[in-house]
């Protein structure tokens, strides 16, 4: 029988995301360094690899946390797994009560990452596949899961993303996002007035954990000639804040 084959920076691989995935929160590089007993090097050049990946993530602060992949493999990988198996029945409930495609998301890489989806019965109707991203700057969902940056921070993603212009009424101008995410945070959600797609219009809202933080985000995406700015504001506005708001209490949120 032969013998046991060991393969070094597979094991420092694994080292380095047993740190992360133990810690609580993000975590530094020179913490994980720390902790695995490795030289800088070897952490940067594996941290690398990890988070091209997709199994490791780095966060605005330079802090790592694990990475989507593992959210899409393991249910237990990340608390976000745990957020979509707690939305699942209000993303069913928003879609049969409007009818239209709703969609669950986090922020990952700067980008809307699509981790859960309940589909419109209409033939008609607008779709992501799972594990896709889009962009922030023309989503509803970016513009709540950015609710609690900073201008700067928004204003720094704008600059690495690009503005894109995919219809007449993207927002391509930074100071047009900013004031628009004024808005966001009077109202507590955010509209994609066919900004993405001249077909469509979509209106999503935050979920916050027991700190407060938004980490989660759910929208309703629907045909901008049956998913009228009217009926939205009337019926669904209430309804959806109301299931992101029950979400973000399981999690502790108190605010």
């Amino acid at each position: 029988m032969a013998g046991k084959i060991e393969v070094q920076s597979l094991h420092r691989a694994f080292d380095i995301l047993e740190v992360i995935g133990n810690s609580r929160n993000p975590i530094s590089i020179k913490k994980i360094t720390e902790d695995t007993g490795l030289p800088k090097s070897t952490v940067y050049r594996l941290l690398n690899n990890l988070e091209n990946r997709n199994y490791a993530f780095c966060d605005h602060n330079g802090n790592y946390r694990l990475g989507y992949q593992l959210l899409m493999m393991s249910q237990w990988a990340e608390k976000e797994f745990e957020i979509k198996h707690l939305a699942k029945e209000f993303l069913e409930s928003l879609n049969e009560f409007t009818k239209e495609t709703v969609h669950l998301a986090i922020l990952q890489k700067k980008r809307v990452l699509y981790v859960d989806t309940v589909e419109s019965p209409h033939p008609s109707r607008l779709v992501a596949k799972l594990g896709t991203t889009n962009s922030v700057h023309c989503t509803a969902l970016g513009k709540v899961l950015l609710l609690h940056h900073t201008d700067a921070e928004i204003l720094a993603i704008l600059e690495e993303e690009g503005m894109e212009k995919r219809t007449e009424n993207t927002l391509t101008k930074p100071l047009d996002y900013l004031k628009e995410m004024e808005d966001v945070r009077k109202l507590g959600y955010a509209l994609d007035k066919q900004e993405s797609e001249m077909e469509g219009r979509c209106i999503g809202a935050p979920i916050y954990d027991k700190a407060g933080k938004v980490i989660a985000a759910i929208s309703i995406s629907g045909i901008a000639t049956r998913f009228s700015l009217d009926f939205i504001e009337k019926e669904v506005v209430d309804k959806l804040l109301d299931s992101t708001l029950r979400i973000s209490r399981i999690l502790g949120y108190v605010g």
